[in-house]
C-alpha cells in the first residue's frame, strides 16, 4: 500500500554518500568503501592479534541496545491509555523512530532492523514506540482518528516519559506522514526530518479501492482514518515546517525518486538522495542512513 527536485550531499564518517547538487531531478547516491592507498605494514611482532586479545577487544565494545535508557508505557490520555517507549543510548539531539503502517515500531526497528537502530544508538540517544492498538501499547479508541490524534499521542508520550528534544524526527512509510505534520505542529526543538522511503500522500485514493483502510477495519488497529485524514488531507494542503528535511528514496521502494519529491516543498531546507534498496531501506544501508540521520543534528 502507499502509506506502509533539489540533491544533497550527505557525508557519513567512514563511507560517502554521493548525490550531485543541482536544481533538477535526484541522482543516485551511493556506498564508496575506500581503501588507505597507503597501507602501513605490521611488523612481525604485531602482526596478528591473538584470538583471545581480539575476542577481548570485541567484547569490550558496549552493546547499545542491551541496557534502555527509558523504557516503560507512559500514559497518554486522561482515561489513562497507555503507549509503550523504549530508548537506548544517550546524545543529543535525540532520534524519534516512527514507524510504518500498520506496525509495531519497537518490532520494526528493533526486532527487524536492529543494525540501524543500534547504529543510530551508539551515536544519539535513539526512541521507537508503539502506536495505539500496536505491540505493547493499549488499544485505539474506538472511532475514527485523524493526524492530530496520532501526533497528540506522540506528543504526550514524549512529554510523559520525559523524552526531552531537541529531536531529529525518522519516519518510515507511512510514518513519514506523521513526522513531517509532527514537525509542522510542534516545531520548537526539532532540528531535522527524515523521510524513509515515504511515497507522496494521494489525492484520489478513496476507501473503495482500499477498504482496509477504513478506520474501523479489523485490519486498522490504529483506528487511523487513513483515506481522508492522512492521504487524501496531506495531498490537498502543504503543512510546512521550519527544520532541515531528508528525503531518502529506495531504488526498489514503493515509489521513485520523482513521486517522493513531493516532501521537498515542505521544508525550505530540502534534499533528497536515492539509494539501492527496498522499501525498508535502513536495513539494506544501515550505516549510511544512520550516519546520515546523526548528520542532521550535527
Amino acid at each position: 500500500m502507499r502509506s506502509d527536485s533539489v540533491v544533497g550531499c550527505v557525508l557519513a564518517a567512514s563511507f560517502a554518500l554521493v548525490a550531485g547538487c543541482s536544481t533538477g531531478a535526484s541522482s543516485g547516491a551511493s556506498l564508496a568503501n575506500t581503501p588507505d592507498p597507503t597501507p602501513t605494514l605490521a611488523s612481525p611482532a604485531s602482526a596478528t592479534p591473538s584470538l583471545a586479545a581480539a575476542t577481548e577487544l570485541v567484547s569490550a565494545a558496549p552493546d547499545p541496545m542491551s541496557r534502555p535508557t527509558v523504557t516503560g508505557a507512559f500514559s497518554v490520555a486522561n482515561d489513562g491509555r497507555k503507549l509503550e517507549l523504549r530508548c537506548w543510548g544517550e546524545g543529543s539531539p535525540t532520534i524519534i523512530l516512527e514507524a510504518g503502517y500498520p506496525s509495531a515500531g519497537i518490532e520494526q526497528f528493533v526486532t527487524n532492523g536492529r543494525p540501524f537502530t543500534e547504529r543510530l544508538a551508539e551515536q544519539r540517544k535513539t526512541c521507537a514506540y508503539d502506536r495505539a492498538g500496536n505491540g505493547a501499547s493499549d488499544a485505539a479508541p474506538m472511532e475514527p482518528r485523524d493526524i492530530d490524534d496520532v501526533t497528540d499521542d506522540l506528543h504526550a508520550l514524549l512529554a510523559a516519559a520525559h523524552v526531552e528534544g531537541p529531536y531529529v524526527l525518522v519516519g518510515s512509510s507511512f510514518g513519514g506522514m506523521i513526522v513531517t505534520y509532527y514537525a509542522h505542529r510542534f516545531p520548537d526543538g526539532i532540528r531535522g526530518v527524515v523521510l524513509l522511503d515515504v511515497p507522496a500522500p494521494s489525492a484520489t485514493l478513496t476507501l473503495t479501492e482500499a477498504p482496509e483502510l477504513a478506520w474501523d477495519s479489523p485490519q486498522n488497529p490504529e483506528h487511523a482514518d487513513v483515506v481522508p485524514e492522512f492521504e487524501n488531507r496531506l495531498a490537498n494542503e502543504r503543512f510546512a515546517f521550519m527544520a532541515p528535511l531528508l528525503v531518502i528514496t529506495a531504488t526498489r521502494g514503493q515509489s521513485n525518486v520523482a513521486d517522493q519529491a513531493f516532501w521537498l516543498g515542505w521544508s525550505a531546507d530540502s534534499r533528497q538522495i536515492e539509494l539501492d534498496g527496498e522499501h525498508t531501506v535502513y536495513n539494506d544501508q544501515p550505516v549510511a542512513i544512520a550516519d546520515a540521520i546523526v548528520a542532521m543534528g550535527d
